[in-house]
């Protein structure tokens, strides 16, 4: 079975996570976005902003992190997310989230939402 842009997009995005790669969000974002980190902000629209927002990654222990596609449209689509790890105090967290995604004609994302919570 081929895999459609809005899956390889957020496998993209797990390994980027995974390894912590902030660099490599250019080749999944475009130049012109929309990123949401927290849907009460107004979004991220400049890169300075979005790697400053990705700072985070660095500092995680990361234990486990699964993204599953649960909408997989041709330019639309949505997926789900588990993670745990350390924060920089040792302390365990988890979190469970869902997002949401637009791509342009390169696969790039020009909208991206993200909610989430934390135990």
């Amino acid at each position: 079975m081929l895999k459609t842009s809005i899956t390889k997009w957020f496998e993209e995005l797990q390994r980027i996570w995974q390894e912590k790669d902030i660099s490599a969000l250019k080749e999944i974002v475009a130049d012109e976005f929309n990123y949401y980190e927290d849907p009460y902000l107004p979004p991220i629209q400049t890169w300075a902003d979005l790697v400053s927002a990705w700072q985070e990654v660095k500092k995680q222990d990361m234990q486990k992190l699964e993204i599953t596609v649960l909408i997989d449209g041709q330019t639309e689509g949505s997926a789900m997310y588990h993670f745990v790890y350390s924060d920089s105090a040792g302390i365990q967290q988890e979190s469970r989230g869902s997002y949401y995604l637009k791509l342009d004609s390169d696969g790039k994302a020009t909208e991206f939402r993200q909610w989430w919570t934390v135990q």
